[in-house]
């Protein structure tokens, strides 16, 4: 590379090679909206749906960020719902507490651990001066029926003490079972405190929609308001000469349905969020290694990245893994 380009940071520390960095999508931006629309109406949950490896987890972290950006007095928290054999009230609020950083031995009481999970929500949210409070479930087709009664209890003691508790349930299509099943059954209490709106959440799945995450990398900045964008930091000198990330949407959008179409693999093209990124990051990370002026982003070298992804090895493993559950 010429010496006269020099990089603000070394590339080893840049968030792409660490995986640490968020670029919006459409499902994401739809997140981001229904989250918004629950806060203004005071609507206490909501569901939100997808096959796994779209992108949930990854959505989370990306609202979760964006949220105390923008509402710096709300009060935010995750927690991941790990599927157990029995469910378990000293385990449930001990993993609650867990997730907003006031631990507790899971040996103790049931209700002095509820006491003392109620008792730190309320004192954050007084200290913020924002009566709403934000929980994200992430897994959370591994709630159980009892869990969402505990949960309940929660929503209504925080409610006594005039906070609004809002619930996101993220989780895969199981989801929507529970909720019809919750509904045969009357449980209307549950249903109309934490699964009262539905979001489907979807891979990549147009050509429009690759182009528009890929020109992200055209447009955030590392470090934060140097000028130097995800695609200049790792091929500054093809970007010098008018290459754009942004540009190549139809290109590698082109080489994942060829992958999908050629694998046989079934069902319409939709790229999980894990692969398409992967790809993405494969292209930036290889090509910062022989940046020229020249460089460019052909139809050969997306199809390399697309196979670089794993798209293709991971449905097929998965179509097996499901057919294998099936037969047994």
């Amino acid at each position: 590379m010429s010496m006269e380009i020099q990089r603000p940071t070394p590339l080893d520390e840049h968030p792409l090679r660490r995986r640490t960095y968020r670029v919006p999508t459409p499902s994401i931006a739809a997140f981001r909206a229904l989250i918004d629309d629950c806060l203004f109406l005071y609507i206490s949950g909501a569901l939100i749906h997808g096959r796994p490896r779209m992108g949930k987890s990854y959505a989370i972290e990306f609202v979760r960020r964006d949220l105390e950006q923008r509402f710096p007095k709300l009060s935010v928290y995750k927690m991941r719902c790990t599927r157990s054999q029995a469910p378990s009230e000293n385990s449930f609020f001990a993993t609650l507490l867990n997730a907003v950083k006031h631990p507790a031995q899971s040996s103790a009481s049931k209700p002095a651990l509820r006491g003392r999970l109620v008792h730190k929500l309320r004192q954050v949210a007084d200290q913020r001066g924002d009566d709403r409070v934000v929980l994200f479930i992430d897994e959370a087709q591994n709630l159980r029926e009892i869990e969402y009664e505990w949960l309940r209890d929660v929503h209504d003691e925080l409610e006594n003490h005039e906070l609004r508790l809002f619930t996101f349930l993220v989780g895969q299509t199981q989801l929507l079972a529970q909720k019809s099943v919750l509904q045969a059954q009357d449980k209307d209490q549950i249903v109309a405190r934490f699964m009262v709106e539905e979001l489907a959440f979807k891979g990549i799945a147009t050509g429009g929609e690759c182009a528009a995450v890929m020109a992200a990398y055209d447009q955030g900045e590392y470090p934060a308001e140097s000028g130097w964008n995800y695609t200049r930091f790792h091929v500054p000198q093809a970007y010098s000469t008018g290459l754009r990330l942004g540009e190549s949407g139809a290109r590698l959008w082109k080489a994942f349905e060829d992958a999908h179409i050629t694998a046989r693999l079934e069902g319409p093209v939709e790229i999980p969020m894990k692969y398409f990124t992967s790809a993405i990051e494969a292209a930036l990370l290889i090509s910062a290694e022989c940046d020229s002026p020249t460089l460019t982003f052909d139809a050969g070298f997306w199809a390399q990245m697309v196979e670089r992804s794993r798209y293709v090895m991971a449905r097929k493993a998965t179509r097996s893994m499901v057919m294998s559950i099936t037969n047994h």
